[in-house]
């Protein structure tokens, strides 16, 4: 079985499944392995509840997982698995879990910065985080990180941890920036659209940034706006947007939400409502970098 060797989150993947969407590494010492095994043999206690070290999850029609000491994903795939969707799994579940048994703090949304300040794009499923953040790009910003954002504490201040080079887009979000038929894959199909990877090498930031402010997008039938928000909303705010929640331990739980409390009084944090209907992409862009320079400081 041939091995696959991959960078991603600042670790070396060694895996025997190939994951179009990241970047190729030099074979050596592997911070991570992907291997197939016969997960058959867990405990119904090993399935349902998360430990420090362990956690079971099923990648839907793809296969069942298990990750255990933040080093090691094995895989149990479904019959007619797809490469392109396990390789989503992979890089999103499987790895979200790796990063949190690694002791980061993990959110959900995308993260762009401009080298000095580093912006987290939340929201929900279809609020246009990946299209907001790829409006970044095209103005000149780098991607840390899509989807999976994992937060650090370096000397008191928050600091993302660059995830790959790679964005997930729809096809009518695509359509609006100029990308190289190369640089993109099919992933998926759903709800009759069609969800593509695209290759963002040369809009990578592949240095750790201090996080300057959190931005939750809000679709809505009125005007794009933006305000901050403060107070407990934050916190609720960044527990809303913390992935895969249910993979923390329990003994941990209680650390995340202190976690959500310090990193909510250290940083501005603001919902920026986006137009139902309309294409919002450089307002947006607008919107948060004119917050940004009214509330983030050096």
């Amino acid at each position: 079985m041939k091995t696959n060797w991959y960078k991603a989150f600042g670790l070396r993947i060694e895996s025997e499944f190939p994951i179009a969407q990241l970047p190729q590494a030099e074979p050596g010492e592997a911070d991570v392995r992907i291997l197939r095994a016969d997960l058959s043999g867990l405990t119904h206690a090993q399935r349902k509840y998360p430990t420090i070290n362990s956690v079971f999850f099923r990648g839907h029609d793809q296969g069942c997982n298990f990750v255990t000491d933040g080093r090691m994903i094995r895989v149990d795939p479904f019959l007619n698995y797809s490469e392109s969707k396990m390789g989503l799994y992979l890089m999103g579940s499987g790895m979200g879990a790796i990063m949190i048994q690694r002791g980061f703090m993990l959110l959900h949304g995308s993260c762009v910065t401009d080298g000095r300040h580093a912006i987290l794009i939340t929201g929900d499923s279809g609020a246009g985080k990946s299209t907001t953040a790829a409006e970044f790009l095209r103005r000149g910003w780098k991607l840390l990180t899509d989807d999976v954002t994992a937060v650090f504490d370096v000397d008191g201040t928050p600091t993302v941890q660059p995830s790959y080079p790679s964005q997930k887009l729809w096809k009518d979000a695509l359509d609006r920036y100029e990308v190289s038929d190369e640089d993109v894959h099919s992933l998926y199909f759903a709800e009759e659209r069609e969800k593509f990877g695209i290759s963002v090498a040369d809009s990578f930031y592949e240095g750790v940034c201090p996080l300057s402010m959190v931005v939750r997008l809000l679709p809505a039938e009125q005007e794009c706006t933006i305000h901050e928000i403060t107070g407990i909303t934050t916190v609720d705010q960044l527990l809303r947007n913390t992935y895969r929640s249910n993979f923390i331990a329990p003994e941990n739980r209680q650390r995340h939400f202190q976690r959500c409390v310090t990193l909510s009084g250290k940083i501005p944090m603001a919902v920026a409502i986006r137009e139902n209907g309309k294409q919002c992409a450089g307002i947006m862009y607008e919107l948060i970098t004119n917050f940004m320079e009214e509330h983030c400081h050096d």
